[in-house]
Formats: structure tokens, sequence, C-alpha cells
């Protein structure tokens, strides 16, 4: 599943951020991007920036970044 987290330091989506993510990072905002083959991750495309909501992916965009994804998955698939 595709994941764009806004504000990493709202209520709703604070408690679920992991402790060791938080002492990592400190990024507000961040999309991940998994890449699974055979039901397995194996990967991810990930991106952040350092200010809540800096982070916007407009319809376009957001299905070139699902392609770019895809591709990878392909190339890993046909290397295995």
């Amino acid at each position: 599943m595709d994941i764009l987290i806004g504000d990493t330091r709202d209520a709703k989506i604070a408690p679920r951020i992991p402790a060791w993510y938080r002492q990592a990072v400190t990024a507000e905002t961040f999309v991940v991007f998994p890449l699974c083959v055979r039901g397995n991750p194996v990967a991810m495309i990930y991106a952040d920036r350092q200010r809540a909501g800096e982070i916007v992916i407009a319809e376009q965009e957001l299905s070139l970044l699902r392609t770019l994804r895809n591709q990878a998955v392909l190339a890993i698939k046909q290397s295995i």
C-alpha cells in the first residue's frame, strides 16, 4: 500500500510513527511506495521533506511514481 503522511506530528498519526524513525529522521512529511515481489517486500521508494505539508503529489505525478515502482518490480522479477 502506498503511504503519504502529511504531518508526522498529527495527533492521529504520531502514535503510529515508530520511535526508531523519529530518532533517525527529522522530516515531518514522507511518502513510501513499497516494492513487493511475489507478495514479499523487497525494497521501497521513499521521499521526505522537512516541514509538514511540503509533499503534494498531483494525480499525474502519482501515476508516474506508481509506473516507476511497477517498472522496478518488473526489473527485479526478471533478475531472479
